[in-house]
């Protein structure tokens, strides 16, 4: 009788041992095991993807190279989790952000959105938002820049450093800042005007700015004004402060709005009556 019950404790000890008690076989033939990972018990969350061997053989990892075990889920913690799956091998999403599978240059993080609408720094790195592609200077993944863009309103459409700068004519060429402030040539990184740009505009020759300051056309000298049509209109002759004005009476009578609308006094740097 005594040999017949250690035959049998015998028997239990090995069943143990080799797994026939295994606290994690349900999860292992749950869907969640197959398909995310979730092949171990955990007294707290259930089933969770426990180990790097959770993840490997289930579908997130095969299509979306989420093969790490992190925080009880699978992810994408390094690029090479990425490299076989097949979001890298047919959308070309290869390299390993916050979790997920991504192609950076053409990424979009929601955390970066103003520091992105604003300078086209669009994804984090190190701590903070940077740019990575012209994708980002250009606010979308087609390659023509949105219109709000800082590349279409500034010409700062090549991603150096990254930042998105101006780094050539044909970055200026197409912003706004070229067709309206005549500032159409890259230099340090920025889209500027130059004496001969201005002077070939409205600006110079309507507003007085034919000067430069700081990269853009403006006001700097009396014969700034006195070029401009608003001199010959407006009485606005005298340059103050980075704009034109009507200084005196002076400006005032030597200008159309004196003989035509009898405004030949100064007030205010504008011609009255």
């Amino acid at each position: 009788m005594l040999n017949r019950v250690v035959v049998i404790i015998a028997t239990f000890v090995t069943a143990a041992s080799l797994g026939g008690c295994d606290p994690n076989s349900s999860c292992k033939k749950a869907p969640g095991c197959s398909l995310k990972g979730l092949c171990t018990a955990n007294e707290e969350k259930g089933c969770v993807a426990a180990t790097d061997d959770d993840c490997k053989t289930s579908d997130v990892c095969i299509k979306d190279g989420q093969c790490s075990a992190s925080d009880h889920a699978c992810r994408a913690k390094q690029d090479s989790d990425c490299a076989s799956s097949q979001r890298c091998k047919k959308q070309g999403m290869c390299q390993a952000y916050e979790g997920n599978c991504v192609q950076l240059t053409k990424h979009f993080d929601p955390k970066c959105g103003t520091s992105c609408r604003e300078e086209g720094r669009c994804v984090m790195q190190t701590g903070k938002c940077v740019a990575l592609s012209k994708h980002h200077c250009y606010g979308t993944m087609e390659d023509k820049p949105e219109a709000d863009s800082v590349c279409r309103l500034r010409g700062l459409c090549s991603s150096e450093n990254g930042s998105c700068v101006a780094a050539s004519a044909d970055d200026c060429k197409g912003a706004m800042v070229c067709k309206k402030e005549a500032q159409c040539v890259a230099k340090g990184g920025r889209c500027v005007a130059t004496v001969e740009t201005c002077k070939e505009t409205v600006l110079c020759s309507g507003h007085g700015r034919c000067s430069i300051k700081d990269g853009a056309c403006a006001v700097a000298s009396n014969d700034d004004c006195k070029a401009s049509a608003r001199c010959d209109n407006e009485g606005l002759c005298t340059a103050k402060d980075g704009k034109c004005i009507a200084a005196g009476a002076m400006d005032c009578r030597r200008a159309r709005i004196c003989t035509k609308s009898k405004r030949c006094r100064a007030e205010s740097g504008r011609c009255v009556k």
